[in-house]
């Protein structure tokens, strides 16, 4: 395809309104033709995609006609050579390399994880068979990028850097992002730009955001504004204060205000912390307990011997100034009443760990005192949606001790489950925490809990694997009947158990009889299994 039609489509799906096409001057036939469209009308989008329009026409047909530029002067740039690559290669026409591409080429992204970690670990870089699976699989899977960059040796970065498909990747090396991709790049590419631009100078993406933001739909610049949690500082404050009060997106707005949330010392948390604090009003002036501490306090507080009056209540009256900041006054929680539903937004955006600094009270303490208040399920959910963007690990802690296994905390979404919880904790108390949650009723809970953190290095400790190969041996015990949930993430399963627990594994799914329903369960597993192995018997 003619490199200028090319161009012309990115600009057709940017669209002539929001941002003006410009067109090439070429010494050809089209290109004089595409020029005097263009001088001979005005400004306006409509005007100038009616020449976007006509000059795609005149290329697409320019290049049925079969059409060659007149000389060697305007054809590109002949590339640079490939540099000399000085690590070693994966050999070519082994099996492990065979392995490599069926992962590359549709596995589950842990495992492309495992299999780049493996070349990683050796010093060595792919083989040239591997190159394009490897960027394709790159160019979909961010996650993947730096770790592809530094295996995909001199060949896989001089390719890159000259496929605009795969310019992407390349920026998520030491290189600089391709400025192209943010002029006339589709929007996959746009972000991918952004967000390496945002990765590697914060302020300089900033001022990129704000001088083009005008000529970006509402879409945009919410997606662009989600990287900004990236290197996020107070000097993205004022920015995210005008958008989210003169942004005409309420999707703007509100990624504005979770970003601003994120910076603890923000007017916005300022404005939200005030409006707690005078629910609290009696509470917090009240003298502090002093012999009661800890736990103790929160088990009095449980069985009413402290702490009588209810320690928060939300505003009686709605204030309109509250709009500025998306406080809506009609609930956003269906089966919230109108005052719940007020102060669920106040305390939904505010970190766990403002609780504790401003009460003076442990997390214990003040789950205990909701737990007895009129407003428990408005302050529990938003205890709950706070935990899933903020993750602290003192009220994740703290709320465990006050679920029963197989329970839920509150929140909007129905995402904390006890694993969830146990998986914010640090690693040794969290692989304890699974352990003593882990059985055959709760095995694809936590395989899907797994599963959604995407922590690609992930592998059980010793102790829990043993576990998970015991609950998987109960679980098939007591199936009657096609398991699907089970099926759905085994092979997760058998990317996390360490190496030398997936014999172990095999043997439990082995034993099934060749007619049980669950056959495409040890068929699932011992796939990956197999990959595995492959992988480590090359690279140990």
């Amino acid at each position: 395809m003619d490199p200028r039609l090319r161009l012309f489509g990115s600009l057709a799906l940017i669209g002539a309104s929001r941002r003006l096409p410009s067109f090439p001057e070429s010494e050809f036939p089209a290109g004089s033709l595409i020029r005097e469209l263009a001088d001979a009308s005005d400004a306006s989008p409509e005007a100038l995609s009616r020449v976007l329009l006509c000059g795609a026409g005149a290329l697409f047909v320019c290049n049925l006609a079969g059409h060659r530029p007149a000389s060697m002067e305007s054809a590109p740039e002949t590339p640079r050579p490939c540099p000399e690559e000085t690590r070693a290669s994966l050999p070519e026409g082994v099996p492990v390399t065979d392995v490599m591409g069926e992962i590359f080429r549709g596995g589950p992204l842990r495992l492309q994880w495992e299999a780049l970690a493996h070349l990683e670990k050796k010093n060595m870089v792919l083989p040239h068979s591997l190159l394009v699976p490897a960027l394709v699989m790159g160019r979909g899977a961010p996650a993947l990028r730096p770790l592809l960059a530094r295996t995909a040796g001199e060949r896989g970065l001089w390719l890159a850097s000259l496929n605009p498909d795969w310019r992407m990747f390349a920026a998520s090396s030491d290189g600089e992002p391709d400025q192209d991709a943010w002029e006339h790049g589709r929007p996959m590419q746009r972000q991918a730009f952004f967000l390496a631009a945002r990765t590697k100078d914060p302020a300089q993406a900033r001022e990129l955001f704000e001088k083009d933001m005008a000529s970006m739909d509402a879409s945009e610049r919410a997606a662009l504004l989600g990287f900004f949690s990236h290197g996020l500082s107070g000097g993205d404050e004022e920015l995210l204060e005008r958008l989210l009060k003169k942004d005409r997106s309420r999707e703007v707005k509100k990624t504005a205000a979770l970003l601003l949330s994120r910076l603890p010392k923000s007017a916005y948390l300022s404005r939200m912390g005030e409006r707690l604090a005078a629910c609290m009003e009696g509470f917090l002036s009240a003298p502090k307990p002093s012999a009661l501490s800890g736990l103790f306090r929160a088990a009095a507080a449980a069985v009413g011997m402290a702490d009588k009056a209810d320690f928060i209540a939300p505003p009686e009256s709605y204030d309109k100034s509250w709009a500025e900041d998306l406080i809506a006054e009609k609930s956003p929680i269906p089966q919230l009443g109108l005052r719940a539903g007020w102060l669920y937004q106040m305390a939904c955006v505010m970190p766990p760990s403002w609780w504790t600094e401003r009460t003076g009270r442990e997390p214990e303490e003040l789950i205990a005192l909701s737990a007895r208040s009129e407003w428990k399920k408005p302050l529990q959910m938003a205890w709950g949606d706070a935990e899933l963007r903020f993750g602290d690990e003192d009220w994740a802690r703290a709320m465990l001790k006050f679920m029963k296994k197989g329970d839920v905390w509150p929140s909007s979404s129905g995402r904390l489950d006890v694993f969830y919880l146990a998986g914010l904790l640090n690693r040794e108390e969290r692989e304890r925490a699974w352990e003593s949650l882990l059985s055959g009723e709760t095995l694809t809970a936590f395989l899907e809990d797994v599963r959604s953190r995407q922590e690609l290095d992930y592998r059980m400790s010793s102790a829990l694997a043993d576990k998970a190969v015991q609950a998987l041996g109960a679980r098939l015990a007591s199936a009657s009947r096609r398991d699907y949930a089970l099926s759905y993430v085994v092979a997760e399963l058998a990317m996390t158990l360490p190496s030398d627990r997936l014999d172990k594994a095999l043997q439990v799914l082995a034993a099934l009889p060749e007619d049980s329903p669950n056959r495409e369960i040890f068929d699932r597993f011992s796939s990956v299994a197999l990959q595995r192995r492959t992988m480590d018997a090359y690279f140990s």
